[in-house]
């Protein structure tokens, strides 16, 4: 929304003042809440240590499988919400925690695809909401990865969740380039975006089957590392949609991941002028 898209969320939230206080916070964002259906009494919570330095941050989930969400169904959501729409996004999250939300996934994806709309799937792998063995979350992953358009991946969704064996003896960018390249052939993806991070920089990167692109490094510097990835996926979807150059866009959506590690909470509030300053002029003081 703040880049000039109309944005829709689609979810299911507790029938009581907490699921529309959570509605409300919603359209703050500029994102409309049309779509979305009531029932159930609970929200998934989680738990955020803030880290700093050397000690990593670390996420505590709570209640997320008795969520709403979690426990909607196929029958709880209308597809027609679906027409005049340009893309679905979906996130790996919802793949954890029941086959019956999984259905509700696919269903979602099979709709949409019926329709032409474009299927964008962020990977967002977090190995403490499942409880499955390696097998058969790859056979989940897999099916989702083989309905998908765009995918936000790195180099270990490819290697560890989905067994595709690096090169030896070649520098990390390259091994990166080939593996990625290889999901991108056997799944039928047309762009896998994803960022490398390197102490006090992110570089981003966009690749196909036939090329890889890639942003310079950027300095960062986090104020709060939650919502970085957003902000860098964000950017990437606005400069697909918008036809921008392949550098132009892996160059916009890197500046927007690292401008949002400048900001708090895991919703970015950069419109697109700011990023395009940043990209433009580098970082700045203050503007009055």
């Amino acid at each position: 929304y703040q880049m000039g898209h109309e944005v829709y969320l689609v979810t299911r939230l507790p029938d009581h003042i907490v699921g529309y206080a959570a509605a409300s916070e919603i359209r703050k964002l500029g994102i409309k809440d049309d779509f979305i259906c009531y029932g159930g009494q609970h929200m998934g919570i989680y738990f955020l240590e803030q880290g700093f330095g050397g000690r990593a941050s670390e996420v505590t989930y709570l209640n997320r499988s008795e969520s709403s969400f979690c426990q909607s169904q196929i029958s709880d959501y209308d597809f027609s919400c679906l027409e005049g729409m340009d893309a679905l996004h979906i996130c790996g999250f919802s793949l954890a925690f029941s086959c019956q939300l999984r259905d509700v996934v696919i269903t979602w994806i099979k709709e949409a695809k019926k329709r032409g709309i474009k299927i964008i799937f962020d990977c967002n792998f977090r190995p403490s909401l499942w409880t499955k063995d390696a097998e058969e979350i790859k056979a989940i992953y897999e099916h989702i990865l083989m309905l998908s358009d765009i995918v936000f991946a790195g180099y270990k969704d490819a290697t560890q969740l989905l067994n595709i064996e690096p090169p030896q003896l070649l520098d990390e960018t390259t091994k990166q380039k080939i593996v990625l390249q290889e999901m991108c052939r056997r799944y039928h993806i047309e762009y896998i975006f994803g960022t490398i991070r390197h102490q006090d920089q992110l570089t981003g990167y966009m690749v196909s089957e036939t090329k890889m692109v890639m942003s310079e490094a950027m300095p960062l510097i986090v104020f709060d590392r939650i919502g970085g990835g957003d902000g860098f996926a964000a950017g990437a979807i606005h400069g697909y949609f918008s036809q921008m150059s392949d550098q132009d866009l892996i160059r916009f959506a890197t500046a927007s991941g690292v401008l949002a590690h400048t900001t708090y909470g895991d919703s970015p509030i950069l419109n697109q002028k700011t990023i395009m300053d940043y990209i433009e002029y580098g970082p700045s003081d203050i503007k009055r």
